[in-house]
């Protein structure tokens, strides 16, 4: 079923180095923070412009590294600030919410 989320997200902020292709195909590699996350994704506040279906990697504080899918891309002209939700490529026991085992 589109549009459903398997696993609720929650407020966590995690700073991110991330590497990808910028809507015009151009790599880039920023650093950027979380909003949210879940066991599966989650929403980070941007500072490029990408597509939806775009592919982008993260690298995690402690040396881990997730490939991720935009799900989606806003831009909110009057806060002039973008936002994307992500989903991972990886299987969910991967991620940052492992039972606490990393």
């Amino acid at each position: 079923m589109e549009g459903v989320r398997p696993s609720k997200r929650i407020p966590f902020r995690i700073r991110f180095r991330v590497t990808g292709k910028d809507e015009n195909g151009f790599s880039f590699e920023d650093y950027v923070e979380t909003i949210d996350l879940s066991a599966g994704g989650g929403c980070l506040a941007f500072n490029k412009d990408v597509k939806k279906g775009d592919n982008l990697r993260l690298y995690g504080p402690k040396g881990t590294s997730f490939t991720v899918i935009v799900r989606w891309f806003r831009y909110d002209m009057k806060k002039n600030s973008r936002s994307l939700g992500f989903q991972l490529l990886e299987p969910e026991g991967s991620w940052i919410f492992e039972n606490g085992s990393k």
